[in-house]
């Protein structure tokens, strides 16, 4: 019977295999494959992005950029799959490669290390590791509020949506979206974050990313804070050049308690986006409440995953 139950269970103990090894032993970035898949996006999007072009020249831009890094080496990888002979392993590979929240993670707890240190140029420095902002003049305040957004945003995409997606439409899925978020990383290095440039992109990730969005922010709202999230998106939430960016600041800003958002400056631009909450500015400490948070729903969403692959199996 043990084999005939782990044959009947193996999805799902593939997937807790690759959450355990992201958790625990995740590749390093100077051998990660997407390292050099991110180091030749970066050139596609310097050299197909031009700030004095015209709209309908940056999407058609885009849109072949994606083409041919996205659905390309889908269709390679897709091709691939039905020649070996243990898809299954296959496809657990490629969501361990999909998924991202240790380094993430991290290196959050570094920069609040370094804030309790009083070294902010070390907290920068890591800083620009993880958001596409401009770091070199942030205060503490500031270096704090960053940490906080990167986080809870990137968690969002680099995580709990890749493996939503694995989970619904399987390992190609995943593998495909994690492909296109490289890419709009690359494309958001180069571009403002209102380009035409990036609307195809965008648009992309915000479809893949409902899903993903719901459940995570779902479980927030069944905390003390839940009235205070509605008033946040009521008042704040409606003008976010980006909804799903906006949502998610404002379920922490009410969680944490803390004020998020903010100007910021993008490729030496000043960028107007809406402050959210009137509470204090975060420090240090915040961001161990936010990791927590974080990890808070990850467990929760972990043993969703679990159960729904037993009652479906």
């Amino acid at each position: 019977m043990t084999p005939e139950l782990l044959s009947n269970h193996l999805e799902l103990l593939l997937v807790l295999a690759v959450i355990a090894l992201e958790r625990w032993l995740p590749l390093l970035s100077w051998y990660h494959p997407f390292t050099l898949v991110q180091l030749g996006f970066n050139n596609l999007a310097k050299r197909t992005y031009h700030a004095s072009a015209s709209k309908t020249y940056l999407l058609m831009a885009s849109v072949l950029s994606i083409f041919i890094c996205v659905l390309v080496p889908l269709v390679l990888i897709s091709l691939f799959s039905q020649l070996v002979y243990y898809p299954e392993l296959l496809g657990a590979f490629l969501l361990y490669l999909s998924l991202s929240a240790n380094p993430l993670q991290n290196k959050a707890k570094r920069i609040r290390q370094a804030l309790k240190q009083h070294r902010k140029s070390l907290a920068r420095a890591i800083l620009a590791t993880i958001t596409v902002r401009e770091t070199a003049k942030l205060t503490e305040a500031g270096i704090a509020k960053a940490t906080i957004e990167s986080l809870v945003l990137r968690m969002l995409r680099e995580y709990f949506s890749p493996l939503l997606l694995f989970c619904i439409f399987g390992a190609h899925a995943a593998f495909a979206y994690t492909l296109l978020w490289h890419l709009h990383q690359a494309m958001r290095q180069v571009a403002a974050p209102d380009s035409a440039y990036l609307v195809a992109s965008k648009w992309l990730l915000a479809l893949c990313q409902a899903p993903a969005l719901i459940l995570y922010l779902l479980p927030l709202l069944f905390t003390k804070y839940a009235l205070e999230i509605l008033r946040f998106i009521k008042v704040y939430g409606q003008h976010f050049y980006h909804r799903s960016s906006g949502l998610v600041l404002c379920f922490f800003s009410a969680r944490l308690q803390v004020q998020l958002g903010g100007p910021a400056f993008y490729n030496n631009v000043r960028h107007n986006r809406m402050r959210v909450g009137l509470h204090r500015q975060p420090n240090a400490d915040d961001i161990t409440v936010a990791l927590k948070t974080v990890e808070q729903v990850n467990a929760l969403w972990i043993l969703a995953i679990c159960a729904g692959y037993l009652i479906t199996s």
